[in-house]
């Protein structure tokens, strides 16, 4: 059986297309495809990254992994899932889709992209490894969005891209190069697909449809009854971000070393707030963030697409002078915490 790995990164429409993939099984059964099930509660096979990382995550701890005995554990655990998954498949079905924006996102090591197709090469004699990149622009204001939404720290903006663009960058990943070039180095490079993460390069300018073209090896891609999901993560908005900010001292994501029960009971509330105005940063920034990237960006033209005309990530003259981010009006934080407390049910025991 073939595997179509889908690693991110992080910040390309993942949960989208995770989600609407978890939606259509037997639309995708019909096809010869199947969306694995690797022992995560949802679309997200974040599993195949606590199997395969060097040190154990935040994040693993929610799946009772406490100690590399746990790991071992529950990787076989995982191993298992994925065979008693195949087994249960009809027999047409010959290509099987995975995908989590952890793999690229929070794997840095070669040691752990081994681990990982190690792993995998137990169950099928033949994997892709795909990848969608983003103007490193563009993915740190989402990412920074993410921070907020999450409640991971109180930094404006301007301190949040000074961070990543140190050398300890919590997002080293965005330097492609340095990544991909690992990814290369394990799995070979005839076997990574790279795509931009852009409409005017999606198949249709559909990022679900340019998917499902990789998956079917083919630029006209059958999604006739295929349903997208309506849960795609979308990012809020400038006043909410600066909002959140603001919240940060009282509702933390990490509160006295552990994950805040506040936050993550808040977490579907805060996610329900508004989305526009989208957050927009001013057209200096952009052009220092991609400045900083330039020489990696090159090296993936030349590596990936060396027929293209003009740089991998292209000049953008839509950029405005000014942005709007860290502006909140008094109106903003009352009509923001109206919708906050409206979604909010307190029970008689609270």
């Amino acid at each position: 059986m073939k595997l179509i790995c889908h690693i991110g990164s992080p910040k390309t429409a993942s949960t989208l297309i995770q989600n609407s993939f978890e939606e259509n099984t037997s639309w995708l059964h019909d096809r010869g495809i199947a969306y694995g099930k690797v022992l995560a509660p949802d679309a997200n096979h974040i599993t195949l990254f606590f199997v395969c990382a060097k040190e154990l995550h935040d994040f693993a701890r929610d799946y009772g992994l406490n100690s590399q005995a746990d790991v071992a554990n529950f990787r076989r655990k995982v191993s298992e899932r994925i065979e008693q998954h195949k087994a249960n498949l009809p027999d047409h079905v010959n290509t099987m889709v995975m995908s989590s924006e952890n793999l690229m996102g929070n794997i840095h090591t070669l040691g752990e992209i081994r681990n990982l197709k190690e792993f995998l090469s137990q169950h099928f004699d033949e994997i892709q490894i795909v990848c969608y990149l983003r103007r490193q622009d563009d993915a740190l204001l989402s990412m920074y969005g993410e921070y907020m939404r999450r409640g991971f720290n109180r930094e404006t903006f301007n301190d949040f891209i000074k961070v990543c663009l140190s050398p300890d960058t919590p997002m080293p990943y965005l330097y492609y190069r340095r990544t991909l070039s690992k990814w290369i180095e394990i799995w070979g490079k005839k076997n990574i697909v790279v795509r931009r993460f852009s409409p005017v390069d999606f198949i249709q300018g559909n990022i679900l449809v340019d998917f499902m073209g990789i998956v079917q090896k083919t630029w006209e891609p059958d999604m006739e009854g295929f349903t997208p999901s309506p849960a795609d993560n979308r990012g809020l908005s400038a006043p909410a971000l600066e909002y959140l900010r603001r919240l940060h001292t009282d509702v933390p994501f990490i509160k006295n070393g552990q994950p805040n029960p506040q936050r993550t009971k808040l977490t579907p509330f805060i996610s329900a707030l508004p989305q526009r105005p989208r957050p927009i940063m001013p057209a200096d920034t952009a052009r220092m963030i991609m400045d900083h990237f330039i020489e990696a960006n090159r090296w993936l033209k030349n590596e990936f697409n060396p027929s293209l005309e003009g740089a991998f990530f292209p000049t953008r003259p839509d950029h405005p002078e000014f942005g709007n981010l860290g502006q909140l009006t008094i109106e903003d934080s009352i009509m923001l915490t109206g919708r906050l407390l409206s979604r909010i049910e307190i029970s008689q025991n609270d």
